[in-house]
């Protein structure tokens, strides 16, 4: 190996090609070309005097090397590149900048809602979240996300987050259902009524899994659903019931004449965490943004009110 020390920009190249998956993406997200990318990734390979990349495909797999090389510098990497961002300016009195995010669905209403309010000239791009997570961080990780909220922490060294918000459940059903007329709800009657059931996977666990013990393959399901609001749609207009986040259920109980339950079983509260690309963990433009969506999640806390 070369004894002098790799030029950074070289390394950086490694670190984008390593989590981006390809050259151009890698270029993309660098803002310069794929040749580029491949010149600097042949000096590299020169410097260290070992092979980095092996061709697949139309896609390169880096070699053990290359990964063990990553996995020592990647930090690093990440860390120079936030202190260089921290010296760039951003005004948001003065910009009009769009930013653009995705949410979990209890989340996006109070967002576009509280954002324009408290903004300025600057304004909020909200996606809607994939069914799983196994392409979740992509957007990200290719920087066409500013940040984004999930309902689970991200495992990628290249990524940061912090807990937002915790979320309490309910369930509901319609006012007028012929056999829910307490105030409470049982298990066993829980369990006996027919459900709308959200299909959306996190670490291979279907929502409500992941947040309860309990056997909920003994419900009987009547309606599959990928979004909590087609749930609260149905849920009005049906003898049926369905488990929401508290936050959606208080905004719509009036509107949709739902009626809200306490759940009759033990929960862990469903974490909302704020995620963003270490890249720009000190970008003035990132940092506050996340300082305007911690002061919304705070907002959304003071809110919520409890259920009797």
């Amino acid at each position: 190996m070369n004894n002098d020390i790799a030029n950074l920009n070289l390394l950086v190249a490694l670190v984008a090609v390593i989590e981006h998956g390809s050259l151009s993406k890698a270029a993309k997200s660098l803002d310069t070309n794929q040749s580029t990318i491949s010149t600097m990734l042949g000096r590299l390979k020169q410097d260290v005097g070992q092979e980095l990349f092996i061709r697949k495909g139309r896609g390169v797999v880096p070699t053990s090397y290359a990964l063990d090389l990553y996995n020592q510098v990647q930090g690093s990497v990440h860390q120079l590149i936030s202190v260089f961002q921290s010296f760039s300016r951003f005004d948001p009195k003065q910009s009009s900048r769009r930013f653009i995010t995705t949410a979990p669905e209890h989340l996006q209403w109070f967002l576009l809602d509280k954002f324009s309010c408290l903004a300025g000239g600057n304004s909020l791009e909200v996606y809607d979240q994939p069914d799983d997570d196994s392409h979740l961080y992509d957007m990200l990780v290719q920087q066409q996300y500013d940040v984004m909220i999930d309902i689970v922490p991200p495992s990628k060294p290249s990524i940061a987050s912090q807990l937002l918000l915790e979320t309490e459940f309910v369930v509901i059903c319609r006012q007028g259902h012929p056999r829910l007329t307490q105030d409470t709800l049982s298990l066993e009657q829980f369990l006996s009524e027919e459900h709308a059931v959200l299909e959306r996977k996190r670490n291979d666990l279907y929502s409500l899994e992941q947040f309860t013990k309990i056997d909920l393959s003994k419900r009987k399901i009547a309606f599959h659903s990928r979004s909590l609001f087609s749930n609260l749609m149905i849920t009005s207009q049906m003898d049926c019931i369905a488990t929401v986040p508290v936050s959606m259920a208080m905004q719509f109980k009036d509107k949709l004449n739902l009626k809200v339950f306490k759940p009759p079983f033990e929960y862990k509260k469903v974490q909302n965490y704020l995620i963003w690309h270490k890249n720009l963990t000190n970008d003035p433009a990132n940092v506050w943004l996340r300082s305007i969506l911690i002061d919304i999640a705070n907002r959304v806390r003071l809110e919520k009110s409890g259920v009797a």
